[in-house]
């Protein structure tokens, strides 16, 4: 169901320096939770060393959306990979900010601060 506001869900993954970059632009509601877990678990299944998410144009994401990033990184946790954070929206970042998850996730500015170095 579509909150009042939110753009729909739509995400894009492109290759660049050694990393996937998915930019996820909408929201991630509780139906589209499920679509970003299998992305990430898909990525995570190739052992790509570094998924960076660019969030600059995700306006909301909800609990679930939250759990499927975090799978990601477990899955990705297997072979030393690693999900790296970009740009969230002040609403997002409050979020990650609430939730601890910066704790866990490295957050970075641009994508190519995100990518991995050598």
């Amino acid at each position: 169901m579509m909150t009042p506001g939110h753009k729909p869900l739509k995400m894009d993954v492109a290759e660049a320096g050694g990393a996937n970059v998915v930019t996820i632009v909408g929201s991630v509601s509780t139906g589209d939770a499920g679509q970003l877990r299998e992305l990430l678990e898909e990525l995570a299944g190739k052992r790509i060393p570094v998924i960076v998410l660019d969030l600059g144009q995700m306006d909301f994401i909800c609990s679930l959306g939250l759990g499927a990033i975090i799978t990601g990184h477990l899955k990705c946790r297997h072979h030393q990979g690693q999900i790296r954070l970009v740009n969230p929206t002040e609403q997002v970042s409050d979020l990650l900010e609430t939730t601890r998850l910066t704790k866990l996730f490295p957050v970075y500015e641009t994508v190519d601060e995100a990518l991995p170095t050598g």
